[in-house]
């Protein structure tokens, strides 16, 4: 009797229970073989419907998924995510964890992303914000609020050739009252960063810079940028001690032809200090700066200069050079003059987006009038079918401004969708209009477009 024949003459004596489990037993035995004879890509399409939505979950299912069979290892290391998002690393719930208890893993897993060279491969992205660095429970009585750990372990990562070889975007952004040096970046990081990050293509380094007068000079500035393996696409640099126009002369003639976008925020260079401690002198970023900017960068979408001493002049000549603008942030620029609107509404006719955090009364140069007059004249662009501008930032600091409700209410009714605010008594007055304009309040003082930045929705009804 052949085999074939055997199993139809035994199916009719399979009647009890016991044989009944068995056979599903060996149903279940044989559905498994078949699963791991599958195609790879129909066996790779099963199994990704196990895959956690969430990112930072990823990491221990590709773990648990590499220990479950080892046929199906091979596949594990193809789902690492190609974005980390450090702060998703804080308060970590455990696929297997114990209900909702959370665990602080970010050391652990830096410490995995070093030692395991797979998990950097194909990496894309990689964000860095306070919620990534500060302690989970502070440690008031020394003063201790960032992870020393974090950093030695990011300064690594930063620094080791070809650690992270696909990595296109890094973005460290630490604007934050809590922390107060965390100093990663200095000029002996920057020098090995080119080689640690040979597809680098956008940068961000915000408040993570060491302290110190000339603590990087225009001649290692320029050497960082000279040996980046790929033209840079995104610049956002805020908060080094150092900086001055001779920075920016430096390295425009190398990168200004790519720029995309370039954000400069809070640039400045102490000159000394006092023996008390205090600063003596501080030199803001000034037209000097803009020259070159203007003369290398010609396909700009988003600038920002933030903080500085330029005047309506140096903006003529930056947004004459670069019409194609459109966010810009020109917070904290007490040099400018109301002038300054009709040269962005000459230049930027489609300007979508525009900032002013941190307001003078008395030398603003953004005001109700101002506002309704680059409202018009976008109406006038668009032939009377509505406006460009879709966002306002008003991060206002107290005291009196010229920009009021008045000049808010005429760009919502005009169009402006989104408007982020801090002052109280605008955000009541926004809400009485009843508008469907949605507000927004930044986290930190100041917002950069080239970072993974978080805005908080404010709710009307609280």
């Amino acid at each position: 009797m052949s085999s074939l024949q055997q199993p139809q003459q035994k199916r009719p004596r399979c009647e009890s229970n016991d044989t009944n489990i068995s056979s599903e037993i060996i149903a279940k035995s044989n559905t498994n073989i078949n699963l791991l004879s599958l195609p790879d890509e129909a066996l790779n399409n099963i199994i990704s419907y196990s895959r956690p939505r969430e990112e930072c979950l990823v990491w221990q299912w590709i773990g648990i998924l590499s220990q479950t069979c080892r046929s199906l290892r091979r596949f594990s290391k193809t789902y690492a995510p190609t974005r980390i998002v450090l702060k998703d690393f804080k308060c970590y719930t455990r696929l297997n964890g114990s209900g909702d208890r959370s665990v602080d893993v970010r050391v652990g897993f830096l410490k995995s992303l070093r030692d395991c060279s797979w998990k950097r491969q194909h990496l894309k992205e990689l964000h860095v914000d306070p919620e990534s660095i500060l302690l989970r429970w502070r440690v008031k009585a020394r003063g201790i609020n960032e992870c020393n750990d974090i950093r030695v372990l990011l300064h690594t990562l930063l620094t080791t050739q070809t650690s992270f070889p696909e990595l296109e975007w890094l973005d460290i952004e630490l604007q934050s009252s809590e922390i107060f040096t965390f100093d990663l970046i200095d000029a002996q990081t920057l020098q090995r960063m080119p080689d640690a990050l040979p597809a680098l293509h956008k940068l961000c380094l915000s408040q993570c810079f060491k302290s110190g007068i000339r603590e990087i000079s225009p001649c290692r500035f320029k050497r960082f940028f000279n040996s980046l393996h790929t033209p840079l696409t995104s610049l956002s640099l805020s908060g080094p001690h150092w900086m001055t126009d001779a920075h920016i002369e430096a390295i425009m003639p190398i990168i200004g032809e790519n720029l995309v976008r370039l954000e400069l925020v809070d640039c400045v260079a102490y000159d000394g200090r006092s023996l008390n401690g205090h600063t003596e002198e501080e030199t803001l970023l000034s037209c000097s700066g803009l020259i070159p900017i203007a003369q290398h960068c010609k396909q700009l979408k988003s600038f920002s200069m933030v903080g500085s001493n330029i005047t309506t002049g140096g903006l003529d000549m930056i947004l004459r050079a670069n019409t194609g603008i459109t966010t810009l942030n020109l917070s904290d620029s007490h040099q400018l003059n109301s002038r300054a609107v009709d040269i962005i509404s000459k230049y930027l006719p489609r300007l979508e987006v525009l900032r002013n955090y941190w307001p003078n009364a008395e030398t603003d140069w953004l005001s109700d009038d101002s506002l309704i007059a680059l409202v018009d004249a976008q109406e006038r662009e668009s032939g009377g079918s509505g406006i460009f501008l879709k966002q306002i930032g008003l991060w206002a600091d107290t005291g009196e401004q010229q920009l009021t409700i008045r000049g808010i209410k005429y760009a919502i009714e005009k169009g402006v969708k989104e408007i982020e605010i801090n002052k109280e008594d605008l955000y009541k007055s926004i809400v009485d209009l009843g508008s469907a304009v949605q507000l927004y309040q930044a986290h930190y003082d100041h917002y950069i477009d080239g970072s993974l930045y978080e805005r908080e929705p404010v709710h009307k009804n609280r």
